[in-house]
């Protein structure tokens, strides 16, 4: 059982089994990417049984929506993305395997990559009778001997740029390698960039958006109800033509380098922001404080292979009560290259114009009147109490 993308990486891999006496199965998940169109006619050629499976709902509302409770941006920066689809993918490679009886697992992930270890700790999580093979980990080959190999063999990529390693789904575009790996050269202004345009040659109307949530996550846009499939896909299109959710940074690797990379993730920069907007205005304080530290071990978890560990289940369940009263919106201003959020509201907010009772409490201002006043809101209970009681002064 492969695990393939029709990518240089995975093709490669699939070149060196062509070696052994094997029935290679080529499992391909559709997570919003656009599928190569030689997908079909390269995998015959390279002697695989390829199997297609569309789980673009499935990242949607078992991943990404768990991401975006769990504030799930990288370094408190770049939203993650790769580590919802592996081990997605590794969980579909299980079952196929069950189904036509394979007992390898091969992926092509290299030691420059978090993907090697989301893939093999979810696959021993899952399935752990199965074996695992990583070629790239274990003989490592560059991108540029790989490219010459496949072109020995007969395969072209006249047109296209093999020099970066592109991962797609339709959350984020992860671009890497080639001179992104040398982070003091300039990025590259276009090519590298199909998402979002550049936001210096932006020529769209400043555009108002409102996105409704329910219990920390997203279910509508300007009042119109949507899935979160709807909403992401709706997002990256209207919002890309703004240049928003452009973003560089350096991914920790699992041997200690960091991974310099570019995403494009238009819906990811709105969503996530909305929800943080909505956390700061219904949770207090110390609710903050609290969970930005479970949000942080949550996303290194996800990010270092553990999706499937116990201790994420245990975060998970505390994240969830966190989001409990996330029910509002926020009303946003696009306008070239920036997001600003004009309006937000929520029955559960703490803003003090939903406490007439208690501004009363302050004339005069005194110290006195503070803790009068800080004990009248404790008596008539806040938008977040937990017996969720009308408050009654």
């Amino acid at each position: 059982m492969l695990l393939y993308s029709g990518g240089i990486d995975s093709m490669y891999a699939a070149l060196q089994l062509r070696q052994f006496d094997f029935e290679v199965h080529a499992l391909v998940a559709d997570v919003g990417q656009a599928l190569k169109r030689d997908l079909q006619s390269n995998a015959e050629r390279l002697g695989l049984r390829l199997h297609v499976v569309n789980v673009q709902n499935t990242i949607c509302d078992d991943f990404i929506a768990k991401g975006i409770l769990a504030n799930g941006l990288f370094n408190d920066h770049f939203p993650i993305a790769s580590s919802y689809t592996r081990p997605l993918i590794a969980s579909e490679a299980v079952k196929l395997a069950e189904k036509v009886h394979s007992t390898l697992l091969v992926h092509s992930a290299t030691p420059f990559q978090n993907s090697g270890a989301r893939f093999n700790l979810s696959i021993r999580a899952l399935a752990p009778h199965l074996n695992i093979f990583c070629p790239a980990v274990g003989e490592y080959t560059s991108r540029e001997e790989k490219i010459a190999a496949l072109n020995k063999a007969g395969f072209s990529f006249a047109g296209e740029q093999p020099i970066y390693s592109v991962d797609e789904n339709l959350w984020a575009r992860v671009i890497e390698n080639g001179t992104l790996e040398e982070p003091w050269l300039d990025i590259p202004n276009e090519g590298i960039f199909t998402w979002t345009v550049n936001p210096e040659k932006c020529k769209e109307p400043p555009m108002e958006l409102r996105v409704g949530f329910e219990q920390g996550l997203p279910v509508s846009l300007d009042g119109k109800r949507m899935s979160l499939l709807e909403i992401i896909k709706d997002l990256n299109v209207r919002l890309g033509r703004y240049g928003i959710g452009r973003y560089t940074g350096l991914e920790d690797g699992s041997f200690g380098v960091k991974n310099p990379e570019i995403r494009e993730a238009p819906a990811a920069a709105m969503l996530h922001q909305s929800h943080l907007q909505m956390e700061e205005m219904v949770l207090s304080s110390e609710e903050l404080r609290v969970k930005r530290g479970l949000d942080r071990e949550w996303t290194n978890l996800a990010v270092f292979g553990g999706w499937y560990s116990p201790l994420k289940a245990h975060l998970e369940a505390a994240i969830h009560s966190f989001n409990r009263d996330l029910t509002g919106s926020i009303k946003w201003r696009v306008t070239s290259g920036q997001i600003f959020p004009i309006a937000k509201d929520s029955p559960h907010a703490l803003y003090s114009a939903r406490f007439p009772e208690f501004l009363e409490e302050f004339r005069p201002y005194s110290l006195n009147s503070f803790y009068q006043g800080k004990a009248r809101l404790n008596r008539i209970g806040t938008p977040s109490a937990k017996n969720h009681e009308k408050a009654n002064p």
